[in-house]
């Protein structure tokens, strides 16, 4: 399973796949943060919460077509981006009206530009977190980050993390300690939390590995319909089904859920889920 995980990923690498970042590696990430001019103040009974690979933040415009036409992503409440540049969501930000954050991991060599992840709310960001994932990247030694939203609903602190961990060129164990690594990042932090992102498990193993594997960090799975989260055909192992992209939660229920395969703004598709907010939120201010 590694040695063939190790070609294929170097096969990727040749080919472009999710890409590896070079030219840049910061011994601490950027993060860079945006207000909303008109925050929303009323406290919900459920959260729309949306992940997506925008493929190296190139058509924003047409992701931006794409949220708005969709029903199920137009209405979301929280967005986790990933594969973007700041400008990137600086502009969702703007013609979504939203927060965010945005955490600049490197310059990535496809177009020498700022890639990174980032957090898009409804409401007001309060307080921000970056971390870089362990392990170098083969080849370019950079490493991949995490970034963490604390968000004030209503009065109630949750935290959304949006995660990109490394292709199949690295080791999937390696991987794995990725994921956990932006688990234990929580801290002491006690309060409902979303982590969603490309944690490119492209085999049902690997989906079945990380799922268990934050299971027992206390992170539940989100199920999604069944089917792909990407388009990208060089990705698609025979007898799996690549289902790359992923959400945890702690303490929210979720309710319905999907993928939103039609987009084309990327070779991933957005994900999204609603989660019923857990009682014992804050009343409204």
């Amino acid at each position: 399973m590694r040695l063939w995980g190790l070609i294929l990923g170097l096969g990727w690498l040749l080919l472009g796949g999710c890409g590896v970042k070079t030219g840049y590696a910061p011994s601490e990430v950027q993060v860079y943060r945006g207000a909303a001019p008109h925050p929303s103040s009323a406290v919900p009974d459920s959260l729309r919460v949306v992940s997506w690979n925008i493929k190296y933040g190139e058509q924003i415009p047409k992701a931006l077509e794409e949220i708005q036409a969709d029903s199920d992503l137009a209405s979301a409440d929280i967005i986790l981006v990933q594969e973007m540049t700041r400008e990137g969501i600086e502009e969702m930000a703007r013609v979504l009206g939203m927060h965010h954050i945005y955490g600049l991991a490197a310059v990535h060599p496809h177009h020498q530009k700022p890639f990174g992840n980032g957090v898009l709310s409804r409401w007001p960001i309060v307080g921000d977190k970056a971390i870089q994932l362990p392990y170098e990247t083969l080849i370019t030694g950079h490493r991949r980050i995490a970034v963490a939203a604390d968000i004030n609903l209503g009065g109630r602190i949750i935290r959304a993390v949006s995660i990109h961990t490394a292709t199949m060129v690295m080791d999937l164990d390696k991987r794995v300690e990725q994921a956990r690594a932006a688990r234990d990042s929580l801290g002491d932090f006690t309060g409902p939390v979303i982590m969603g992102g490309d944690f490119n498990t492209v085999t049902d193993y690997e989906v079945t590995l990380l799922r268990q594997t934050m299971r027992r960090l206390r992170l539940e799975t989100v199920r999604l319909p069944e089917g792909p989260t990407i388009a990208n055909k060089i990705k698609k192992i025979p007898g799996s089904i690549p289902v790359l992209d992923h959400l945890f939660i702690k303490d929210f229920t979720a309710g319905s859920r999907g993928i939103a395969s039609g987009t084309t703004a990327s070779d991933h598709y957005p994900i999204w889920a609603v989660l019923a907010v857990p009682p014992g939120r804050a009343e409204k201010e």
